[in-house]
């Protein structure tokens, strides 16, 4: 039973992998399923065949059509022949130029549930930007980039003094040096922001914030500071920026392909998880993870 849920979790992570490069156009659920196991998951070469075949009609359609050899596979056939046929624009340009080298450009994003008090990262396709919160399975979009919070990467100008501590995007904290009033730079993933073994922070969380519980003069009066620490003392939400609820339009793939180090869990228990909530032979076009 376990080898079996793994085959079915390579096979998906397969699927996903080929529609998300191909932005799931043409490539419906079933016939992605179907090529991965008859290709071995070999997602990469069967993107390949497909552009090969895509650009070998093109080709034909400018020129003599060649005898055919009869030896191509006729649902790779199928999909090139409903790519060819797609507009040529910049997004479809780029998509089969990502397809070509075998990338799915990425970007990594903070997203929240207010509901369930927590918050994470995910490294997620460009251009669907949506994550699915694992307790309450809720869809959400990105919170904004400049109102991202948690470890935050700052410079100062006046010491030039690099560090790092709690922050938000936009709420000035002093300089641990010189006190200097400073912004953060970015907000860095949490799994980026792994201490090596041995190393401990010696400085205690202080910012501008009026209601922080280490404030520093001179504060910054109306401004709240960030911190989970103040947050707790002051009984509010760790929560800051809830994230809008996604509302999907069953025309995307599920986005959790690969998240490296970015995940709080192994990509394979997210998709066991979808796995085990897609009734039998229903499509997953609106699992968006």
């Amino acid at each position: 039973m376990h080898q079996e849920m793994d085959g079915e979790i390579e096979l998906e992570k397969g699927s996903r992998r080929l529609r998300e490069l191909f932005h799931a156009k043409e490539i419906p659920a079933a016939i992605a399923e179907t090529l991965m196991i008859r290709y071995n998951n070999d997602y990469d070469m069967v993107a390949q065949e497909i552009i090969r075949l895509k650009e070998q009609g093109e080709d034909s359609d400018h020129n003599d059509p060649e005898p055919q050899d009869n030896e191509d596979d006729e649902d790779l056939q199928h999909i090139a022949d409903g790519l060819r046929a797609l507009p040529l624009t910049a997004r479809n340009l780029h998509m089969f130029n990502s397809a070509r080298r075998n990338e799915v450009p990425r970007d990594q994003r903070q997203f929240a549930c207010v509901t369930c008090e927590h918050d994470w990262w995910r490294e997620v396709p460009e251009r669907k930007q949506v994550s699915r919160c694992r307790t309450c399975k809720q869809k959400y979009r990105p919170v904004p980039k400049d109102q991202e919070w948690g470890i935050a990467e700052y410079y100062c100008d006046h010491c030039n003094h690099s560090f790092r501590g709690f922050g938000q995007m936009g709420v000035p904290a002093p300089c641990y040096r010189c006190r200097s009033i400073i912004l953060p730079l970015r907000i860095i993933p949490r799994r980026q922001h792994q201490r090596p073994p041995g190393h401990y922070r010696r400085e205690a969380h202080s910012c501008c914030a009026e209601d922080c519980c280490n404030r520093q003069e001179p504060y910054v009066a109306g401004t709240h500071c960030v911190h989970p620490s103040t947050r707790r003392m002051r009984g509010l939400p760790t929560v800051l920026v809830p994230c809008d609820p996604h509302e999907s339009s069953g025309s995307t793939v599920a986005s959790c392909i690969s998240q490296g180090s970015l995940m709080e869990c192994r990509v394979e228990d997210i998709i066991r998880e979808d796995l085990r909530q897609i009734p039998e032979g229903s499509d997953d076009d609106d699992n968006d993870e």
